[in-house]
């Protein structure tokens, strides 16, 4: 979401004038000043620092609040959310560039202490070197702290929604063919820290692949995936504390359809060992879009329908409840309130453009939990009601709406409200507020 800009050209060279001066010796001056100042911007060196330098940057704010705390994990009120980045690349050479970012993220009239995932403030967020081709057939290279998002950036992705947003200290190796693309990589997600710099967890590493097939199907994009998730002191449901390693296999199909149909269909299996327990989950997300022909306002209809098993909560051995990774906030969420994780979710929408620059979006999403007797988790993972005696798992339903407006290509506002009409499930777990959730925001690329 950053833009480039190059570096601005030299201040131009001041030249003092005397008014014991002559106005022919102030003339004379001033074409000398001017003369000088065009050499040094046409100098080498102001070529090669055009040439080889540029930066990148953001600021965006959002106001947001969340009420309805007897459903919402902790009590809040209206607050603020800054985010401000500024980053400097340096291409000494067509085959090798280097990048480094800095990130300061804040949460401000927060009423408790604000999470990791809207406070951050200043830290390193980027720094990596990357060798080979930049674009088009060939191989690269990137090591380093980087941002990451693969495929639907379902499970793996750095969710720009969070205030915050995940980057990974990797190694990432990229091929790219006429119709082919694989990526590689090996690494450890950063875990922000408020009270000290950023660093990757103890013990916790991510490994895999993700290739791209676009020549298998007709206008559709074939990516199987397989990742390795490595991580300490887990608790399995016996109560015995070990290690887990988690493998991923899964695989997205995406394209469009005759008729100005879209369409996208995910699957993962999850399998490996939960400290002494066995890995047995399942996620599974399908949907599609249709843009309506000659219609004003470039109108698209779209749905799509989302599940990620829950555990069983019975000591048997077995790991139940579906891990999403490193994926975003959204994907399965009333603003942020649910994850994709012990869940059934359908959503039906519609996609607007009453104007060139304004795009309007409303969403009507349905839950259910997939089980009982595990809990409900919100976009971040953690559990916000557990209630393993209701007799209902229906959530609730609510509707998603967003305006924003795009004043160009580096600008937008955006406002919109989310909300939450508990269903049996939370009645029953006597969170019977509902949830409401407006927002504001504006964005600046520098």
């Amino acid at each position: 979401m950053n833009a480039n800009f190059r570096t601005p050209p030299c201040a131009a060279v001041a030249v003092a004038l005397s008014l014991q001066f002559t106005a022919a010796a102030a003339w004379s001056q001033t074409t000398a000043g001017a003369a000088a100042a065009s050499a040094i911007e046409g100098s080498p060196v102001m070529k090669y620092l055009r040439d080889t330098f540029s930066f990148t940057g953001e600021i965006r704010t959002r106001f947001e609040g969340g009420f309805g705390n007897d459903f919402a994990l902790s009590p809040r009120d209206a607050y603020l959310l800054t985010r401000t980045r500024l980053g400097l690349a340096y291409k000494p050479t067509p085959w090798l560039r280097f990048f480094g970012e800095a990130q300061d993220a804040r949460a401000v009239f927060y009423k408790t202490v604000p999470g990791t995932s809207v406070d951050d403030p200043f830290d390193w967020r980027q720094g990596w070197v990357e060798i080979g081709v930049e674009e088009g057939p060939g191989m690269k290279l990137r090591v380093g702290r980087q941002d990451m998002t693969l495929g639907s950036g379902r499970l793996v992705s750095s969710g720009d929604w969070s205030n915050v947003t995940k980057t990974f200290n990797l190694a990432r190796g990229t091929v790219t063919q006429d119709g082919f693309k694989m990526d590689l990589f090996a690494g450890s997600v950063v875990a922000a820290d408020t009270t000290r710099m950023d660093r990757t967890k103890p013990g916790e590493h991510f490994y895999g692949s993700y290739a791209a097939l676009s020549k298998i199907l007709k206008s559709a994009t074939v990516e199987p995936y397989a990742f390795l998730k490595t991580a300490l002191k887990v608790k399995s449901k016996d109560g015995k504390t070990g290690n887990t390693d988690t493998v991923y296999l899964g695989g997205r199909v995406a394209g469009k359809a005759p008729g100005a149909l879209d369409y996208s269909v995910e699957a993962v299996k999850e399998v490996g060992m939960y400290a002494d327990d066995a890995i047995n989950a399942f996620g599974f997300v399908g949907g599609g879009g249709w843009t309506i022909p000659s219609a004003p306002w470039s109108v698209r209809l779209n749905s799509d329908y989302a599940f990620a098993t829950g555990d069983s909560g019975v000591t048997d051995g077995h790991h139940q409840s579906f891990d999403y990774l490193y994926g975003p906030q959204s994907i399965s969420s009333i603003s942020g309130q649910f994850a994709w994780k012990n869940i059934k979710n359908w959503r039906a929408g519609v996609d607007i453009k009453p104007l060139k620059k304004l795009t309007a979006k409303v969403s009507f999403r349905d839950c259910w939990l997939a089980s009982v007797k595990d809990s409900l988790y919100n976009g971040s993972g953690t559990k916000t009601v557990t209630n393993t005696k209701a007799t209902s798992v229906h959530v609730g339903e609510g509707l998603d709406t967003q305006l924003v407006y795009g004043f160009n290509v580096k600008t937008s506002v955006g406002v919109g409200v989310a909300n939450l009409a508990p269903g049996s499930y939370l009645t029953q777990s006597k969170k019977t507020t509902g949830f409401v959730y407006p927002y504001l925001f504006l964005m600046r690329r520098l």
